[in-house]
């Protein structure tokens, strides 16, 4: 029996052999012998041992496989040793297998000499003999599971994997790495080197031969083996077999996407209940937020080794691998990135990427798109013109010349711009000769790309239309977007015509799009009466011909509707928008162009179109899941419904209705850009001292029986703004949290989980506007008597701050009444925090960016000098991760996008108000009409010119025909071309029978962008009459007329522009 010294020993040789520390061995085997006499064939078996692992290193020494081109139909393999250098190992291995032993002390070592001897002939390539060795294996359980035992138990059964594997067997070499992986999962905690070494070779290859076709590995199976594998090397230096870890990592990105786009995805082994849906199903929502784990933290792993790995380049030098790596990312991003703070970890990699390539056009797409997801619109337009820079598309010069010409347009700030050339058509006659030179092309030879990367046709031109969409909708500037639109009909006509019928055709149609939306805004902006009609017949014969290329798309036909209805042609409007909803009906914007469009006196009337209203509100009802330009979409629904039913039923059933307006205003109201979003408010509503059923009503006829009424008595049932501010940041204010990302339609569905939203303040909690605010009572406005005592605390202490409130630079001191709107305005505290979309409350739908999600297929810890993102195990408890989509810097300023957002919502309440006051100005109610113009100025009283104007119709109806002037004229020193504002000025001057000043005014507006003004024709028309110009005056009212029946009941500009 073996003495205490030699059992000592035993578990020495046993430790040193797992950890590879095969120096010691020798001494430890010497002794081993010498205390225990019997020890022989373990003796034996480890020198023998030892002698193969030197003879492997030595022969392979000098020659490395190269991993990196691995694929499942080639997997390399290192060099096999000369069988006559190992025939002296394997005869000491077959003397200590053949040693007597008459009481089989030393059975289970024989048994693990045999697994030595297999690998000596698996490592000469003699497979069959290492089979056969290892078929006749007989092991007691306990001698394999622990220690070394378990090591070569484990690598006889890779061995025989890879051998059936080499030999052609793959169904027999299938099954037994299903073996190995059961192996490595049952003793998951196991880590020590030699198991770690034969469980990576072993999983490399199951992982590439089950990525073949016709496989007989299972999805789950193999993505169970791709999984196993991450554990098992996650835990080793970043540099350990680095080339085979980054051929799986690529493999398993590009499966795991695959699989998870098809449906197919297999969630991991769950440590913890999974949950179920009523069906009995697997929730889907799991299967998602593990899908967004596991991918990003393979993206995390590989980014790490492949920057590593890949050197810094040279000029021209493309890092293919690198470029390779960012399509994925990009490609897997619309799948995984929900969040603004998503979209910032994406940026801050595309950044590094592009430290590893040299002027990349693919990384500068890419970082285009991102910024324009993101709302970076100053970024995105100089990504752009790098990006059309490096294709070839642009020089260096056209950006300081393609301003040149003639200022015609006005953007929507009021600034001229100057219009772009229009150029001809290429036909497909021209593409087979020479152009001729008076053409000077906008688009140079796509061959002379300044980059050695060659991008293809369609990805650039998504990158202009891409370009065009944001100028049209977020920028609304119709000349650039113009100028985009020419490069890109340029483009695509200098196509072969099989390739822009082929390849090309579907975004050729979306080219042909673009080309006449950008055309259509560019007519709308531009004040020549020249060019405006010309404008508008290319947009419209733009829409047309991409209508013949794709027939099935509805958004083509809304834009084509759109556009004829900006032409007044409101029949054939009518049946391009039918044609539009009979392909997609459960669009809120295509129900309110044919609302829109029903309410001209030529197509309708205001009672079919109130029908066609409603019919669009149940077809496209308001959904928690819509985003927030489809959100505000349904706000301005509701406004046209209000209009509708102020036209039929009168001021009183506009004002019912106006309760639902600020009802759904709450769903777009955009938080003070001052505020931090660190708070719990930050995405509340009602932030501008929104006063809902005030304590004012009794001003109101319906409501005389109020009038007696206490301010604290009403308050009990009707908050006032300083109560929904504190509703507001205590939750209980239903609330939608804005990304500010846009996200296409195409990536609706996939991402509609992504998005952060409190659904559970606005299901479970009664809104202010709800049953309390129900019934019989009416909007009404608030005055000083209904003020809550919070709210004249704020006013104290803002009065103390309202010598250093920030005026417009043009109309300083323009407040309509005095400093109480501006110390009645209702301000959210601030504080330092930065303002980010990142932190937005977490609901149970909420918005689940990679930094947040639960679980993790890997069970990856944190390891010194390998600083690979640590990933949560699958245990209730969630850790915090680091993540590729984990951006290093917070940003300091709200994005573009965020303060667009955030002035257009001011502009929505504003108009609300101003609504409101109309609808008190036709009950006669001055009064309260006024109230609510100071609300609308507390809102927005910057850039609002319609404040000023609404208020000037008061002084008007009051008699004060000096001030209402100007007023009219104060609104005009906020938008100089304001349509409205220019009216009721011409109004007021023939109201002071001033004819010229208002013929003047009139003439100029006609001509420009209040040429499609039916009233301003008229009174042109009546002042012609005035001074014997029949004529004209004929013209002038016959065309007012005309306008007149085309003209819908609120601006169809209310419209998205770019769907």
């Amino acid at each position: 029996m073996a003495s205490a010294k030699a059992i000592q020993l035993s578990k020495d040789i046993d430790v040193a052999r797992c950890n590879g520390n095969w120096a010691v061995i020798p001494e430890l085997a010497r002794r081993y012998k010498k205390y225990y006499s019997e020890g022989t064939v373990l003796e034996q078996t480890v020198l023998a041992e030892i002698n193969l692992i030197q003879l492997i290193n030595s022969a392979r020494s000098s020659s490395t496989p190269n991993y990196r081109m691995d694929d499942p139909y080639h997997i390399s393999m290192e060099d096999r040793l000369d069988p006559n250098l190992v025939k002296p190992i394997q005869s000491q291995l077959l003397a200590a297998i053949q040693l007597a032993d008459p009481t089989d002390v030393n059975a289970t070592q024989k048994e693990f000499a045999k697994v030595v001897l297999a690998r000596s002939h698996f490592e000469c390539g003699e497979y069959d003999k290492a089979v056969s060795i290892i078929a006749q294996l007989q092991f007691e359980k306990e001698h394999v599971s622990q220690g070394y035992g378990f090591v070569l138990f484990l690598q006889a059964r890779a061995i025989k994997a890879i051998a059936y594997e080499l030999t052609g067997n793959e169904e027999d070499a299938v099954q037994t790495y299903q073996g190995v992986g059961s192996l490595i999962s049952e003793n998951a905690s196991v880590k020590n080197k030699s198991l770690v070494e034969w469980s990576e070779e072993s999983l490399y290859r199951a992982t590439l031969l089950g990525l073949k076709k016709e496989s007989f590995v299972s999805t789950s199976s193999l993505l169970e083996f791709m999984r196993q594998y991450q554990k098992i090397t996650i835990g080793q230096p970043t540099i350990w077999r680095m080339h085979k870890r980054m051929t799986i990592t690529r493999h398993s990105l590009q499966y795991v996407s695959l699989i998870y786009r098809q449906g197919k995805y297999c969630l991991p082994v769950m440590n913890v209940p999974t949950t179920m849906t009523d069906d009995g199903e697997v929730d889907p929502q799991l299967h998602r937020h593990m899908f967004i784990i596991e991918q990003s933290q393979l993206h995390t792993i590989y980014e790490k080794m492949l920057y590593l790995d890949v050197p810094l380049p040279k000029a021209g030098q493309v890092n293919q691998r690198v470029l390779d790596f960012v399509d994925q990312f990009a490609s897997d991003f619309d799948l995984i990135g929900a969040s603004a703070h998503d979209l910032r970890g994406f940026v801050e990699a595309l950044d590094r990427a592009s430290q590893r390539t040299f002027n990349s056009p693919l990384i500068t797409r890419h970082l285009f798109h991102a910024l324009v997801r993101l709302g970076e619109f100053e970024e995105a337009e100089h990504a752009l013109q790098a990006y059309l820079y490096l294709v070839g598309l642009v020089s260096h010069g056209w950006k300081e010349t393609h301003r040149d010409g003639q200022a015609l347009a006005t953007d929507k700030t009021g600034l001229n711009m100057p219009v772009p050339v229009a150029r001809p058509d290429i036909s497909t006659d021209e593409l087979d000769q020479t152009l001729p030179e008076r053409r000077e092309s906008i688009v140079g030879d796509i061959s002379t790309i300044k980059s050695n990367e060659k991008e293809e046709i369609a990805d650039t031109l998504h990158v202009l239309v891409g370009a065009i969409r944001m100028y049209c909708n977020d920028l609304c500037r119709g000349v650039d977007a113009v100028e985009m639109a020419e490069i890109a009909k340029e483009l695509l006509q200098k196509q072969t015509k099989k390739e822009r019928m082929s390849t090309l055709l579907d975004i050729g149609a979306e080219v042909y799009r673009a080309v006449g939306v950008a055309y259509g805004l560019l007519g709308y902006q531009t004040f020549d009466p020249e060019l405006r009609p010309f404008y508008h017949e290319k947009a419209l014969r733009y829409l047309k011909h991409s209508a013949e290329l794709n027939s099935d798309s509805w958004e083509i036909y809304y834009q084509l509707a759109l556009q004829q209805a900006d032409m007044h042609a409101i029949r054939q409007a009518v049946q391009s928008i039918t044609v539009a909803i009979q392909r997609n009906p459960s669009h809120i914007t295509l129900w309110h162009l044919l609302t829109l469009l029903i309410s001209c006196p030529a197509q309708g009337d205001y009672r079919q179109a109130l029908k066609t209203c409603e019919m669009g509100l149940q077809q496209a009802p308001e959904s928690m899941d819509d985003d927030y330009v489809d959100a505000e979409q349904h706000m301005m629904y509701q406004m046209t419904r209000t209009l509708l039913l102020q036209a039929l039923h009168g001021p009183e059933a506009a004002l019912e209705s106006s309760e639902t307006l600020f009802a759904s205003y709450r769903k777009i109201a955009m938080p003070d850009i001052s505020v931090s979003i660190q708070s719990d408010s930050a995405y509340g509503g009602a932030h501008h001292g929104m006063i809902i059923s005030g304590s004012l009503g009794n001003l109101s006829e319906l409501q005389t029986a109020r009038r007696g009424r206490s301010a604290s008595s009403s308050m009990v049932h009707n908050p006032s703004s300083a109560d929904i501010i504190t509703s507001t940041s205590t939750g209980h204010l239903g609330s939608r949290s804005h990304d500010n990302v846009y996200v296409s339609g195409s990536d609706t569905q996939l991402l509609t989980a992504g998005r952060a939203r409190s659904t559970s303040n606005l299901t479970t909690n009664p809104s202010p506007l709800g049953s309390g605010a129900a019934g019989n009572q009416l909007l009404t406005v608030p005055d000083e008597d209904g003020k809550s005592q919070l709210q004249q605390q704020q006013q104290q202490q803002q009065q103390q701050q309202q010598q250093h409130h920030h005026h417009h630079p043009h109309i300083h001191g323009l407040h309509i009444f005095g400093s109480k709107g501006s110390s009645s305005r209702s301000k959210l505290p601030h504080d330092n925090s930065i303002y980010s979309t990142a932190s937005a409350p977490m609901t149970s739908r909420g918005n689940l960016s990679n930094q947040s999600l639960p679980t993790s297929p890997y069970d990856v810890k944190s390891i010194a000098g390998n600083s690979v993102a640590s990933l949560q195990s699958l245990s209730p408890s969630v850790l915090s991760i680091q993540s590729i989509l984990q951006p290093s810097n917070v940003p300091s300023k709200p994005s573009t996008r965020t303060v667009l957002r955030k002035k257009r919502s001011d502009r929505i309440l504003s108009d609300l108000w101003l609504l409101t006051a109309h609808v008190f100005m036709k009950l006669g109610k001055l009064d309260e009409a006024r109230k609510a113009v100071e609300e609308a100025e507390n809102v927005d009283w910057i850039t609002n010119p319609q404040v000023w104007c609404v208020l000037g119709q008061l002084l008007q109806r009051d008699g004060d025909l000096e001030q209402a002037q100007a007023a009219f004229q104060k609104a005009l020193a906020i938008d100089p071309h304001d349509v409205n504002c220019r009216l009721w000025l011409a109004k007021s001057h023939l109201a002071q029978q001033s004819q010229e000043m208002a013929e003047g005014i009139l003439d100029i507006m006609t001509k420009s962008n209040g040429w499609d003004c039916a009233e301003a024709w008229f009174h042109l028309g009546e002042i012609y009459k005035n001074t014997d110009r029949l004529d004209r005056t004929k013209a002038c009212l016959f065309y007012a007329l005309e306008l007149e029946s085309t003209t819908p009941v609120q601006p169809f500009s209310v419209l998205t522009r770019f769907i």
